[in-house]
């Protein structure tokens, strides 16, 4: 569901309900506001596409198979951050049953109709799971380069070097971030955004880098020395929160073992962040 800003042109998504209907029952469903399921109905035959980790409950009739898709196409899902294998569910009974997915972080669910977008260039890791449709064409997931149009600005744009491309297939469903919009760029029509705001686009947008502004902005705006350049026409996804933005937020910390203090009965940390006595000192 998108609901018309007051800037032209952006549209705030919202978890929507699909107008898509299979024998009477709903294509998908999302649940929840944060850290969501995506639930699908599934009659008798229908398969479901995941990465490895991703099912969070389904009925007893469907049945699960380990795919390796050939090394080329499971080398650039890897590349693409993907999982090694692909999983494949399918409903063997003779009644209908259901699967729902969930992201592997607490994230939301952004179901994308590749009937309509056909290719999309994404941010690592975001795919979680797609639809098989009847005719057994299924979304293909693989890697690519950045598709800047310069070494320079693939390598300063602060959105992947290497990318998730997604392309074919019935429905794809990717895992974002905080508050997603979109934004339908017109033909040569441009827009500057952050690096880290991105979670995908139409391989028909253009991606280039643009300088900040003088050194004073590049040193102290804090937007680094480049913003994201794309240029259409295409549809952009843009997230407030990505998994990126996120992880520097919480940047991992690295303990130090000391040389000193301790006799081997166990060091602790302490609350300065180093390693010391734990209570295993000399006594007299």
């Amino acid at each position: 569901l998108l609901f018309k800003m007051n800037v032209p042109g952006f549209e705030l998504w919202i978890p929507p309900k699909p107008d898509e209907v299979k024998e009477g029952v709903l294509t998908y469903e999302i649940v929840g506001t944060d850290a969501q399921f995506v639930q699908f109905p599934m009659s008798p035959g229908s398969k479901v596409n995941c990465v490895s980790g991703g099912m969070a409950y389904m009925s007893n009739n469907i049945k699960m198979a380990v795919k390796f898709g050939g090394f080329a196409k499971t080398f650039g899902r890897l590349a693409g951050g993907g999982s090694l294998m692909m999983v494949e569910y399918t409903n063997e009974g003779s009644d209908d049953g259901y699967i729902a997915m969930t992201p592997d972080y607490p994230g939301i669910i952004v179901p994308i109709n590749m009937k309509e977008t056909t290719n999309l260039c994404a941010l690592r890791d975001s795919y979680l799971c797609s639809l098989v449709d009847a005719s057994g064409q299924e979304t293909e997931v693989g890697a690519g380069f950045n598709p800047a149009n310069s070494i320079l600005a693939a390598c300063c744009s602060n959105f992947d070097f290497i990318v998730q491309t997604i392309s074919k297939g019935e429905w794809a469903f990717l895992m974002a971030m905080g508050t997603v919009i979109t934004k339908q760029l017109a033909s040569d029509e441009t827009i500057l955004v952050d690096g880290d705001a991105l979670l995908c686009f139409d391989t028909s947008v253009e991606l280039d880098i643009q300088k900040v502004g003088g050194i004073c902005a590049m040193c102290c705006a804090g937007e680094g020395f480049f913003h994201v350049k794309l240029t259409g026409p295409g549809k952009v996804w843009l997230q407030s929160m990505g998994i990126d933005k996120m992880r520097k937020l919480f940047p991992p910390q690295q303990h130090h073992v000391g040389s000193s203090g301790g006799d081997g009965n166990g060091d602790g940390e302490n609350d300065d962040g180093d390693w010391g006595d734990g209570g295993g000192g000399d006594g007299e």
